[in-house]
């Protein structure tokens, strides 16, 4: 069977049964914030959110039964967006967590958490996020400081979200064309819109926002640093066949920086 069972080590390098403290862990608290990611599907979905571990400094220790109380704490919420100047905000939604009252056996080492919610209940254009911390163990176990919270970025994906390669032309007004051969990443920004880097300079803050249209066209609208868009170069639409965004735009309406690629799903 297999177990977690930590002891510590006399100078000759052998185990001493029963010495130091036995410790309860969340190893997603090495992170300062993990990334959950579910499909924008209807219908519950089960997901595996967390584990929990409990390492004991001897077989008798690991043997004895334990509680282990977890809570929802939105203070690290809180704290995250403070540092970051991000707006995560609790997950709502009529989800449920299974569960935060833990009952290790004899034995017993490893307890997983699982998040049920329906994706589609949510709303797409905010930033949801989990925080859970430790409230109380028995049976002589005691949290580890540094791993005894963890936070979820709950990301809820649309069907355009992920990664695509990106190929084209930028055209500057006086240095000329260029050519734009690179990997974008697109995330879900709304149910059918995605955001990502415009043309080239995503690494200069230059954003776009992609709103998929019912009838597959594209509206193109400035994120990031970008001033403006004007997409009458068109047309702008996205292709479900190929999986892939066919854009003619441009930037800056004093001197056009006109950008025209097609950046499809990898």
């Amino acid at each position: 069977m297999l177990c977690s069972f930590v002891a510590c080590i006399d100078e000759g390098g052998n185990a001493i049964e029963g010495a130091g403290a036995n410790f309860v862990r969340i190893p997603a608290g090495s992170k300062e914030i993990n990334i959950a990611g579910l499909d924008a599907v209807a219908g519950n979905v089960k997901y595996s959110l967390m584990e929990v571990l409990r390492d004991a400094n001897s077989q008798a220790s690991l043997s004895a039964a334990s509680d282990v109380k977890l809570k929802l704490d939105n203070s690290l919420i809180t704290a995250y967006n403070t540092a970051h100047n991000t707006t995560l905000i609790p997950l709502e939604g009529g989800y449920t967590l299974e569960s935060l009252d833990l009952k290790f056996a004899s034995g017993e080492f490893s307890k997983k958490i699982f998040l049920n919610l329906d994706p589609s209940k949510l709303d797409l254009s905010k930033k949801y996020a989990l925080g859970i911390a430790f409230e109380s163990a028995t049976g002589g176990f005691t949290p580890v400081p540094s791993l005894s919270k963890a936070l979820f970025n709950v990301v809820i994906k649309n069907q355009w979200d992920g990664r695509y390669q990106a190929v084209g032309v930028f055209t500057h007004p006086t240095a000329g064309p260029r050519d734009i051969d690179e990997i974008k990443d697109f995330v879900t920004s709304g149910a059918r819109s995605v955001e990502g880097n415009l043309g080239d300079l995503g690494g200069a803050g230059y954003r776009m926002n992609l709103v998929i249209n019912a009838d597959n066209t594209v509206t193109i609208q400035a994120k990031g640093v970008t001033p403006n868009i004007d997409q009458s170069y068109g047309p702008n639409i996205y292709d479900p066949v190929t999986k892939s965004f066919k854009l003619h735009y441009s930037y800056n309406v004093a001197a056009p920086r006109i950008i025209q690629e097609t950046i499809t799903l990898k």
